[in-house]
């Protein structure tokens, strides 16, 4: 039990680490300037300005509610998968969509396309379930659900991942009332 709690809080912190890294670079969160922080709580992380992870970076923001890995992906010789982040900011949800290219020779895991769900930020103010994902030939689908903050309209979501930076969505409304 010990060391699944320890695991897990492992995956946590690769987590913020990876999405700070990008707050950071989108100046939401600022670097660590002389912190320490000792928490009292067993199994959390020391943050001193000698930890080299941390001096660049020290939060997740809190707008980020969700993030998970969901669909593999290759192309002219690079491969990686897409990880999915859902925010919340004031009751509406947003949904960004990131490639990830995998380190060729022990080159870097990095960030190639990082885009955000446009159609959920202009035209719908909801909050979305996390997607699930489905491996398809030559492209990967996500879908999910999602309400309207004002008057609990329901829509269905249906993406599709193709290239790196590149999705189509579908959106069905649904009918209101029991049937």
């Amino acid at each position: 039990m010990q060391l699944m709690r320890n695991t897990l809080w492992q995956v946590r912190r690769l987590i913020v680490a990876v999405l700070a890294i990008s707050a950071l670079h989108d100046g939401y969160a600022a670097p660590l300037e002389d912190m320490n922080y000792v928490p009292s709580a067993p199994n959390v992380v020391r943050v001193t300005t000698d930890d080299p992870l941390l001096t660049t970076l020290y939060a997740l923001p809190a707008w980020v509610a969700e993030v998970e890995r969901v669909c593999p992906w290759r192309i002219d010789g690079a491969e990686g998968y897409v990880r999915v982040i859902r925010t919340e900011q004031h009751g509406i949800h947003g949904l960004y969509l990131q490639w990830i290219r995998k380190g060729i020779a022990s080159g870097p895991t990095e960030a190639i396309s990082t885009i955000a769900v446009e159609e959920l930020r202009e035209q719908y103010q909801v909050r979305v379930q996390m997607p699930k994902a489905q491996l398809n030939t030559h492209h990967c689908t996500l879908e999910t659900m999602a309400e309207d903050i004002h008057n609990e309209r329901r829509y269905r979501l249906i993406f599709e991942l193709t290239t790196p930076g590149q999705y189509t969505l579908a959106i069905t409304h649904l009918f209101m009332g029991n049937l």
